[in-house]
């Protein structure tokens, strides 16, 4: 599955003691995971060096093992991109090119390592939206890296045809995550009904965050978390299924997640009308069908035809009453994967 191994490094940075978990995080720490960030702009987008900095600069390179990172700048804006990015100017090589005389506008390339990179963690970085900005800080980036913010529990369940499955719902944010919880005030309004609320919160997953055709069909699973799937404004089915699930924790809607052939969405409880019904019945309780990949979509309105029917559910997860993945069929929970270390 893709990027498998990325998602077990977040289940297995996650699985530390409760004392590693207590251990406050050193600024060397945020420095570090700002690097990671930056070096990685298909899950954080292009624009997070400036976002963090205020930095005209590009990442050139990023050395894990040795923690050095390489940037790149104009000729005509090192100082001024020294002096946002480095906190000793003195320690940064800078490497010029042999000419004698350098054109403004070219390209010179400096390296440090990470324990220079001058980072505000209290700073808000900001991706703006329709109607909308979603506000997060660096410390609150680094709670979803590290799992804290999210709903947890085993990530690999194997199906009765023993084939291995991602569970969505431990990538989904807890209740009163902060920059998630601030979103959702921004889109919708305090006294409006459950139901209005999620509504709302699906035409913004649904209208605002491009479907990314690449992962749809590069036939292996792609598990964003929620922060990455807003910085970078797009995913495919899981990734908006993530996020929809994590905006309606904010609002305390019951919800689960459904999982068919292929493809994945969320149900949503509540008192809805639509025009057409769609809509599957999980312990006595009614979940209305929510597609995040269709434009203006509308929860309950069946958009698939006879795909969208309760018999073509395979799997479903309630995750408030826990982590588990449940064969419709059945109604048994899959078994989990225990991953170490050394199995990846």
């Amino acid at each position: 599955m893709k990027h498998l191994f990325y998602i077990s490094i977040l289940f297995l940075y996650a699985s530390c003691n409760n004392k590693e978990k207590e251990k406050p995080l050193t600024y060397e720490d945020y420095q570090l995971h700002a690097a990671n960030m930056i070096a990685q702009p298909k899950y954080s987008g292009d624009s997070m060096l400036y976002k963090l900095t205020g930095a005209e600069a590009a990442l050139e390179r990023f050395y894990i093992d040795t923690k050095k990172i390489i940037f790149s700048c104009q000729y005509n804006k090192l100082d001024e991109v020294l002096n946002k990015l480095a906190i000793h100017k003195d320690s940064v090589t800078v490497n010029r090119p042999l000419e004698e005389k350098l054109a403004p506008t070219a390209s010179v390339t400096f390296e440090m390592v990470t324990r220079n990179l001058k980072i505000d963690i209290t700073k808000f970085i900001l991706t703006q939206y329709q109607g909308a900005v979603y506000r997060i800080t660096l410390p609150q980036i680094v709670d979803f890296v590290t799992m804290k913010s999210n709903l947890r529990g085993g990530a690999f369940a194997i199906t009765p045809d023993k084939e291995v499955m991602i569970s969505h719902g431990v990538a989904v944010s807890k209740k009163g995550e902060p920059s998630l919880t601030d979103l959702v005030r921004q889109l919708t309004q305090l006294n409006q009904p459950t139901e209005v609320k999620a509504q709302q919160l699906l035409s913004f997953v649904a209208n605002q965050i491009e479907y990314n055709e690449e992962e749809a069909v590069s036939g292996t699973e792609t598990i964003k978390r929620p922060d990455e799937i807003l910085f970078t404004r797009n995913s495919d089915c899981s990734g908006k299924t993530i996020l929809y699930a994590s905006l309606l924790q904010q609002i305390n809607c019951k919800w689960c997640i459904l999982y068919y052939d292929r493809h994945v969405c969320i149900g949503v409880a509540g008192n809805f009308k639509p025009m057409n019904t769609a809509s599957v019945e999980l312990k006595g309780v009614t979940y209305y069908i929510a597609e995040t990949t269709a434009p203006n979509a509308v929860i309950g309105e069946n958009v698939w035809g006879d795909k969208m029917i309760p018999s073509a559910v395979k799997f479903y997860q309630i995750p408030e009453d826990g982590p588990e993945v449940m064969d419709y069929i059945s109604g048994e929970p899959l078994a989990f994967i225990k991953r170490t270390a050394t199995e990846e």
